[in-house]
């Protein structure tokens, strides 16, 4: 480890792993380097914090992506640049009836998959498979006490099932690589957390070279209450914290930035778009903000239009709307929320045709 202590990028799973110079070069280029998009609405779970809005899977009279359209997507975005395609899920990816075949796909167009699972629907076989086609796994672990691990996701007998299925994927190797393709997804609620386990769970992470990806939770869904939401104090000192044990037990050095613990700097909104299950674009999986429609226009001309020019123009740097939208007071919901700042640009900028052709399709009349 010590090597690669001056390249904290190094650290993070592999399709994820894009450093600074990677990113204001794809910038630079205009460059796609990451598509997110939704595979299936379907879930055994039912965590309190979950972050889906119903735009992600109820269907409102509207038809999901066939799997040619989604194939599709993806081979637009590789024409953009895309080396990674995530799925981070508006269901459990595992329960999508063209799962595999996607992966193949995408597998076929050189193309880094990256699931975010439950672990749920696993096995050792699915796990093997897994490991064959070269994904990248994000799990769901939120406690090492398999009866809380129940009582977050309101699911009993997960907690057993989800520590099985983390050792699994260490048995068979993923976080055996550089970087590795193993990573903890983990969300931090008051409710839930004793601060002492997460830092449990994080330094185990770091001896056994998994990626942490820990954050507060985004607000938006079942999650879109500030009771469940850390203040913005809470989440710097919870950073700074975390920031402290990285420098005096590992010799890593670094500025954190929110929302991530542990250095990790989220850039999806400078190099990548989200395409939900129905063909509706936004800048991150979060739904940030709205860009267009993938059966009205085209993936190119949606990132190509003026609004996603302009959201990507500035440097990210791990900077997340949807938390600083509840944390500043801003109380809009559901598709409000999503084109607010679009109108305040339209105010100063005029009319984004792309964008606009999007809302109307989804029958969002300006």
């Amino acid at each position: 480890m010590k090597r690669i202590l001056d390249k904290i990028h190094r650290l993070w799973a592999k399709g994820v792993d894009f450093d600074q110079k990677e990113i204001k070069k794809a910038m630079k280029k205009n460059e796609l380097l990451h598509l997110d998009i939704d595979f299936t609405a379907k879930c055994n779970l039912n965590c309190f914090y979950c972050d889906r809005t119903p735009d992600r899977f109820s269907r409102k009279n509207r038809e999901e992506l066939t799997l040619a359209e989604r194939k599709n997507v993806i081979a637009q975005a590789k024409a953009l640049g895309a080396k990674t395609v995530e799925v981070p899920g508006a269901g459990e990816p595992l329960l999508d009836p063209y799962f595999w075949e996607t992966i193949e796909y995408i597998n076929g167009l050189k193309i880094i998959p990256v699931i975010f699972t439950s672990g749920h629907q696993l096995d050792e076989n699915t796990v093997d498979k897994l490991f064959k086609k070269n994904v990248t796994i994000f799990i769901k672990y939120n406690h090492t006490d398999p009866v809380i691990q129940d009582k977050i996701v309101k699911y009993v007998g997960y907690g057993i099932k989800a520590n099985k299925i983390f050792q699994m994927f260490q048995d068979k190797g993923f976080n055996k690589t550089k970087p590795t393709r193993l990573a903890v997804d983990m969300v931090i609620t008051p409710q839930y957390h004793d601060i002492d386990i997460v830092k449990t769970i994080f330094r185990y992470c770091r001896n056994n070279n998994i990626h942490f990806y820990i954050t507060t939770l985004i607000p938006e869904g079942i999650a879109d209450n500030k009771n469940k939401l850390m203040l913005k104090t809470e989440a710097d000192q919870l950073l700074e914290e975390f920031r402290l044990i990285d420098e005096r037990e590992f010799g890593i050095k670094y500025t954190p930035t929110r929302p991530m613990i542990g250095g990790y700097q989220c850039n999806q909104v400078n190099v990548g778009v989200h395409v939900n299950l129905y063909g509706e674009v936004y800048d991150c999986n979060g739904l940030g903000r709205f860009l267009g429609h993938i059966k009205q226009n085209t993936l190119a001309e949606i990132w190509n239009s003026a609004y996603a020019r302009y959201i990507r123009s500035n440097f990210q740097n791990g900077y997340c709307l949807p938390r600083e939208r509840v944390w500043n007071g801003i109380e809009e919901k559901g598709m409000d929320r999503k084109v607010i700042d679009y109108f305040n640009w339209k105010t100063k900028n005029g009319t984004d045709k792309i964008v606009e052709c999007g809302l109307k399709y989804l029958g969002y009349y300006l």
